[in-house]
């Protein structure tokens, strides 16, 4: 009976770690969302740059795709550790084993809130995000690199 609990409860801490994503994710969330969406071409092309306005279709594309990255909930709002790991997934071993006592962890943790402002989902994504990926735009963009 106990190997039969430990298991169950190695299971369950396996099953909630999280898996570092890559640029191939990236562009199926992005293609993803941007469907779901319908976001306009003028849209896709400043998202491909990097540049993301201050609108409700850009709001709502973010928030789709930190979704889909598994960073962000739509209650809950973003998991730092969840984004801690995969900024710096592809920097340590074993992947996704981000030391949370780092300068890169609390520049992250910044950028969250709990939605104190009562925000939509969306602006509460775009918020968030714009922060991160402004603070952090060569590690967002790293992370996401293939890997050699």
């Amino acid at each position: 009976m106990k190997t039969v609990i430990a298991l169950c409860l190695l299971l369950a801490v396996t099953s909630a770690e999280y898996v570092v994503k890559n640029e191939e994710n990236l562009q199926q969330y992005r293609r993803e969302c941007a469907t779901e969406l319908k976001v306009p071409a003028e849209h896709i092309e400043q998202f491909r740059k990097w540049q993301f306005p201050n609108d409700a279709v850009t709001q709502c594309y973010l928030k789709c795709v930190f979704e889909k990255f598994g960073l962000f909930d739509a209650v809950t709002g973003f998991n730092v550790e969840h984004i801690h790991q995969q900024l710096q997934g592809a920097e340590v071993a074993p992947p996704g084993d981000a030391d949370h006592d780092d300068v890169v962890h609390d520049k992250i943790a910044v950028c969250v809130d709990t939605n104190e402002q009562g925000s939509n989902a969306c602006e509460w994504a775009y918020r968030g995000g714009v922060c991160f990926i402004k603070e952090n735009l060569q590690l967002v963009k790293h992370s996401v690199k293939p890997q050699a």
